[in-house]
């Protein structure tokens, strides 16, 4: 009896192949898990993307069984985007994270996110089933509040070759109301380093203490992460490292935040007054020590009351508010640099004819025209004053001149200047 079961078995096989290779234990157990959305918290309206993790509990890699495999992701059983996966080897130690687009435009409520994956069926039901395929979770989106960090130092320099204590305070608010908020973690970190996670306390502040020595200047930085109810923010100090010789002064920092000018090849200088107007102490642009090439430091007796103007390549830029400065401690001044504009002329006679070989110039720059009456483009401050424009002169090969009109320009603009020379200024 056993041996013709086993002839049968066997003629088959030889008869029916395909059985026998269907039946051998290759599978590809694809499990999905960890669901989660990003970023975590968004926003109203803030697009959003979908991800998930997958390992393969299976015997055998993906590709081996099929060439694509799908993954669909909805939101509120709505089909919003349909990707595919690379290869997935066995084993939870090669897991891999899916991501689709950024597909949802977040709004609050409650929401369910959804995955399903080998969407398309291609890897058949022996080969992975269909249960740990598809996960499904719902999530709260809140509308968070945003928030402000306020980070100080005292001081806010050190001395070079000096171990100073510095006494550092940071607070998290909640923009709208001031509001203080506590039991919130706030990351602070010296110089991209020693990153210290602290809690702020039930005075809703971190109070901390750190001695340094140090010869450069470098920066502190706090981050709020953010949570369920508040948005993230961001604060950052800059520590000034001061020459020990320096007993009293002011510094000012130039803060070029779209890196512009590199003051050290600009006509920087600074007007500085003691008490009133009426006291020029003098221009500080050779008497200042330069630190780095954005900050300078300028020496000066104490017990008075401080403020200057600055100007950039003879430009007014900006003009500091008057404090006092007392022994042993310094005035720190803190200028953002606008924008620059930028310019180009075109010279036309009265017929609106270009006119080439044009020299354009004031006391900043100088450019000539082409063949077609313009200029190349001219990198210029923006005008601050407004009894203080622009104005260019253009000077003819035969050594004419023509004034152009005044004019203003923004922050940021980029405008073409017309000088047209009249009949009677041949």
């Amino acid at each position: 009896m056993i041996k013709n079961i086993v002839i049968l078995y066997l003629f088959l096989i030889i008869l029916f192949p395909f059985m026998y290779v269907n039946a051998l234990p290759e599978n590809a157990e694809l499990v999905l898990e960890n669901i989660q959305i990003e970023p975590p918290y968004p926003k109203k309206g803030e697009l959003t993307r979908i991800t998930g993790e997958i390992y393969n509990a299976g015997t055998t890699e993906t590709k081996s069984l099929a060439s694509i495999i799908t993954v669909a992701y909805f939101v509120d059983e709505k089909l919003l985007f349909i990707g595919e996966i690379d290869n997935v080897k066995p084993g939870i130690e090669n897991k891999i994270k899916i991501s689709s687009d950024p597909i949802w435009n977040a709004e609050t409520g409650n929401h369910v996110i959804k995955i399903i994956l080998d969407y398309h069926d291609t890897l058949n039901d022996q080969q992975d089933s269909f249960d740990n395929n598809l996960v499904e979770k719902t999530f709260s989106i809140l509308s968070r509040h945003s928030t402000k960090m306020l980070l100080n130092s005292s001081p806010s320099y050190v001395i070079q070759n000096n171990n100073t204590l510095l006494n550092i305070v940071v607070s998290l608010e909640e923009s709208d109301s001031n509001m203080k908020l506590d039991k919130k973690q706030i990351f602070l970190s010296f110089d991209g380093k020693d990153i210290l996670p602290l809690t702020t306390d039930k005075d809703r502040t971190i109070s901390f203490s750190k001695t340094v020595n140090s010869l450069k200047s470098f920066d502190i930085e706090s981050i709020f992460e953010g949570d369920d109810q508040y948005r993230p923010s961001y604060s950052s100090l800059t520590i000034y490292s001061i020459p020990k010789e320096v007993t009293s002064a002011m510094l000012i920092d130039t803060i070029d935040i779209k890196k512009q000018y590199g003051f050290e090849n600009s006509s920087f200088e600074f007007f500085v007054f003691q008490d009133s107007y009426e006291n020029l102490i003098g221009n500080k642009s050779q008497n200042s020590t330069q630190l780095d090439s954005d900050v300078f430091l300028i020496p000066l007796p104490p017990n008075h009351d401080y403020f200057a103007e600055v100007y950039i390549d003879g430009r007014f830029a900006s003009v500091t508010d008057k404090k006092n400065l007392k022994e042993n401690s310094m005035i720190i001044e803190e200028l953002d640099v606008r924008e620059s504009a930028e310019i180009r002329f075109r010279v036309t006679d009265e017929t609106g004819e270009p006119q080439g070989n044009v020299i354009v110039n004031n006391w900043i720059y100088s450019a000539t025209t082409d063949e077609d009456g313009f200029t190349d483009w001219i990198k210029v401050l923006p005008t601050v004053i407004a009894n203080e424009p622009y104005v260019a002169k253009a000077t003819f090969s035969d050594s004419r001149v023509v004034w152009s009109d005044s004019f203003f320009i923004d922050s940021g603009e980029k405008r073409v200047i017309e000088i047209t020379q009249k009949r009677d200024e041949k």
